[in-house]
């Protein structure tokens, strides 16, 4: 008798054993899945605003920037336009210079590049041949 009803105690773990159908492994695995992605979506969507909050704050930073050069540019040009305006006198007149003796030499010049070249006489080019020499160390 005691190895019938230890045979019965035996049958009957083994069939509470086997008669479970657990289910609850996929899903539990599904589950998780969806918790995960839930998750990392929630991730993205504060990461997203995050990027967007810093650069509409860079943005900002940029324009008003750019709003005080403007600005400063518009005082400055106001300033400028005051002090022209107040500026009304014009100035005296500057005379000519009286022209130089190189100028005069220049003018008086006969010939020029307008003409037609003549060769040097030869007193002249004696001349321009000892100041070649001279200056060449010869």
């Amino acid at each position: 008798m005691k190895k019938q009803f230890l045979f019965l105690a035996g049958c009957a773990v083994i069939l509470a054993s086997c008669g479970s159908n657990n289910n609850n492994a996929g899903q539990t695995q599904a589950q998780i899945d969806s918790t995960v992605n839930a998750t990392m979506a929630q991730h993205d969507a504060a990461n997203a605003s995050k990027n967007d909050s810093t650069l509409k704050a860079i943005e900002k930073e940029k324009a008003e920037a750019i709003a005080k050069e403007h600005e400063a540019k518009h005082k400055a040009h106001e300033a400028n336009k005051a002090a022209h305006a107040s500026n009304t006198a014009s100035p005296a007149p500057v005379p000519a210079a009286a022209p130089s003796a190189q100028d005069n030499k220049f003018n008086n010049r006969q010939g020029g590049t307008s003409g037609a070249k003549t060769a040097p006489t030869s007193d002249q080019q004696q001349t321009q041949d000892d100041k070649f020499n001279r200056r060449s160390g010869k």
